[in-house]
């Protein structure tokens, strides 16, 4: 039923109170000349711009008329309003609430459509097409390369004390940024826009409010935080790609967050706990590996769809992520690494550009120049590892290709590749 259409029982006259007879757009549509959906604390239109979002609240005066409308400005932050995840039976609701603001709860894409005001630019990660992946059971039985590697020939990779400390204090300034409401690089900045998964939004309020918390609770934070890995590992694996990516994140996230800022200690000992969750964050990669990590048109060298690119770039950046986290937890425990054979033939990370898009005509735009560029076939990360082509003109004018337009990740990974394998 239309809102607008709701019979209003009529009062005595006496007994109004004077009130303005239409309801206020957010002053941003106002400007625009655009419908409002009127989504609190965040219109649509507002998110998808990424810009905040400013509702008139009514000022009563002491006659008790309404005076001029006053704006209240909403934090145009994506992981701003993320309390909406909150569960209501959650030990830590109350608390996470206190530290993230008491934000109403924002419309979720049917509602939107039901009231006619869609947003043409909206994504729908419901249609993703992507190429499955053959080899993925080698992300979930990962765990097994360092038992089994050397019977079959296979060299370790030599790390360098150096790069271990290198790989440790970029992953560790991933999650510390979230308490800045900076999203880790391998999370796209449209999968919170767009309306932030209530896994990913739960994750990061709960890692913020671990890296802020007030000693003494760590139990009560550390307990929910299990809580919500094992609702992860417990998911249904037929849910779509895109969730199972967001579930795969968030649980890269607790992992690291729980490594390197629960474990205090320098000599690290294996734990059952540790290997627990390695097994777990494998199995959980391998869900969404399977589905694909290369979109169909990236291998017909053609324009994918937005959303298609994004979860394909997201998952890319997802597991190589948790590969560098492998390799500083192995070494960590002595244990050897080995390359990641699987994920030969991979595309290496995007450029900046491509992957800070903020609206798809944008995107668009940009990713028909990028394949301009890359007639000759775009760079796979299996490019940067050792090979007869190490060193070849041919190979390092590529790779100078790549690197003018990396973006801070893409340089890390080049980082890590060259100490290992040169370049």
């Amino acid at each position: 039923m239309d809102i607008s259409a709701r019979s209003v029982p009529s009062t005595p006259a006496s007994s109004r109170i004077p009130r303005n007879s239409r309801r206020k757009a957010c002053r941003k549509c106002v400007e625009g000349k655009t419908a409002c959906d009127l989504g609190k604390p965040k219109c649509k239109r507002c998110k998808d711009r990424g810009t905040s979002c400013e509702y008139p609240a009514q000022v009563r005066s002491q006659s008790g008329t309404n005076t001029e409308d006053q704006y209240a400005i909403v934090d145009a932050s994506p992981l701003s309003n993320v309390p909406d995840a909150i569960s209501p039976d959650s030990t830590l609701a109350h608390l996470l609430a206190q530290t993230t603001g008491n934000a109403s709860h924002t419309p979720d894409h049917s509602t939107i459509a039901d009231s006619g005001l869609v947003h043409p630019h909206v994504l729908d990660f419901q249609e993703i097409d992507l190429v499955p992946m053959i080899d993925a059971e080698e992300i979930r039985d990962r765990w097994l390369r360092p038992y089994i590697s050397s019977s079959t020939g296979q060299e370790p990779k030599q790390l360098n004390v150096h790069t271990i400390h290198y790989l440790t204090c970029v992953l560790k300034s991933y999650i510390r940024n979230l308490i800045h409401s900076i999203p880790p690089p391998f999370v796209h900045s449209m999968q919170q826009k767009a309306t932030c998964p209530p896994v990913l939004a739960y994750c990061f309020t709960l890692v913020r409010t671990w890296l802020t918390r007030i000693p003494g609770c760590e139990p009560l934070l550390l307990r929910t935080i299990g809580d919500e890995m094992k609702k992860i590992e417990n998911q249904d694996t037929s849910q779509s790609d895109f969730k199972n990516l967001c579930s795969f994140q968030a649980y890269l996230i607790y992992f690291m967050t729980i490594h390197f800022f629960h474990r205090t200690h320098t000599v690290r000992e294996p734990s059952q706990f540790d290997e627990y969750m390695q097994l777990q964050m494998q199995e959980i990669a391998f869900r969404s590996a399977k589905a694909g990590l290369t979109c169909r048109a990236e291998e017909s060298q053609t324009r994918p769809s937005w959303e298609s690119w994004i979860v394909a770039s997201a998952k890319r950046r997802t597991l190589f992520t948790m590969y560098l986290l492998s390799n500083v937890y192995n070494s960590e425990l002595g244990l050897p690494n080995f390359v990641a054979e699987e994920l030969r033939g991979t595309l290496a990370p995007e450029s900046k550009i491509l992957w800070e898009a903020s609206d798809r005509a944008l995107w668009e735009r940009e990713y028909n120049r990028h394949l301009s560029r890359w007639e000759d076939g775009m760079l796979e990360i299996s490019e940067l590892w050792k090979s007869a082509e190490t060193g070849t003109e041919s190979r390092r004018e590529k790779i100078e290709r790549w690197l003018q337009s990396a973006d801070e990740f893409g340089m890390m990974i080049f980082s890590v590749c060259a100490h290992i394998h040169g370049c």
